[in-house]
């Protein structure tokens, strides 16, 4: 733990140093919250930060068939128009993808991140597989071409039985067994005092499920050491961090961030090891 601590602190000194000097290669793609008051990032990022919002543009989501969405697999339509209603022609490539999209139940117990293929005239489509009925929140995220980051989200209903309502709680351990992995996550203040509106800095480590040894360099996912999915109990708070390289090595991913508001957070760490995606979750509470 205290070289977990004594990391920590000189990652915080590091990034310091680098994001006064303006040399950070690190993109801040945090979305929908406030600019903090205090701290270093408040001291020396606020002319950096950007809300990311949907811009004006409209997504409209609907099964391809054009009946009602329903449980099981589902081909989505995903229409994209700009604020005149016109749809939109091209799109630039945004960690090698045109679109991702974000699935998430309203219970947040069911997440997908995938990436719809364009088929032209502002079209995307991709199968999904709804494993229930219910409410779900799909971000889009995407760049017209010679536009910046946007950011589109709207909820659907999934026809069928819900299922019973399960509340999000916050995880008793920092540590889980994913397939051959175990990952654990810790944060630069402790995991039972980040602060609202401060930034913090959240370290994921992998390592072998059986010997407990680190694993070896993660593989690139789009075009990151790990991506890192964020969302508050009421789903209208969301956070999309990639990697801070720089502090990255081996099975250990560092990503910086703020949380806008307190609350119950789940965050979905994604990383890539010897050719398998693996995506886990983790429950916070933010003071």
């Amino acid at each position: 733990m205290n070289i977990l601590k004594s990391t920590l602190k000189m990652a915080a000194f590091i990034i310091g140093l680098a994001l006064v000097a303006g040399c950070s290669g690190t993109k801040w793609d945090n979305v929908d919250k406030r600019p903090p008051a205090r701290g270093l990032l408040a001291m020396v990022q606020q002319d950096q930060m950007t809300n990311i919002t949907d811009r004006g543009y409209r997504v409209i989501a609907a099964e391809s068939d054009g009946t009602p969405f329903g449980e099981g697999d589902v081909d989505i339509r995903l229409l994209v128009l700009d604020s005149s209603g016109i749809p939109v022609q091209k799109f630039t490539e945004d960690r090698t993808k045109l679109m991702h999209l974000i699935v998430v139940s309203k219970d947040l117990g069911t997440f997908m991140h995938v990436h719809p293929e364009y088929e032209g005239d502002g079209v995307f489509t991709v199968p999904i597989s709804f494993p229930h009925a219910g409410p779900y929140l799909l971000i889009s995220e995407f760049i017209p071409e010679r536009q910046d980051m946007t950011v589109h989200k709207q909820w659907i209903t999934v026809a069928g039985e819900k299922p019973p309502k399960v509340e999000t709680l916050p995880d008793d351990s920092s540590s889980k067994r994913m397939g051959d992995l175990n990952i654990s996550l810790s944060a630069s203040s402790g995991l039972d005092h980040i602060i609202a509106g401060e930034m913090v800095m959240l370290l994921f480590q992998l390592s072998d499920a059986e010997t407990l040894q680190p694993v070896g360099r993660l593989e690139p996912y789009l075009g990151a050491s790990g991506h890192s999915v964020i969302l508050n109990s009421a789903a209208d708070v969301y956070v999309h961090v990639h990697a801070a390289e720089e502090m990255s090595s081996g099975g250990s991913v560092m990503f910086h961030t703020v949380f806008p508001e307190a609350g119950i957070y789940k965050i979905w760490g994604q990383f890539q090891y010897e050719g398998k995606l693996t995506t886990v979750p983790f429950v916070i509470q933010v003071r």
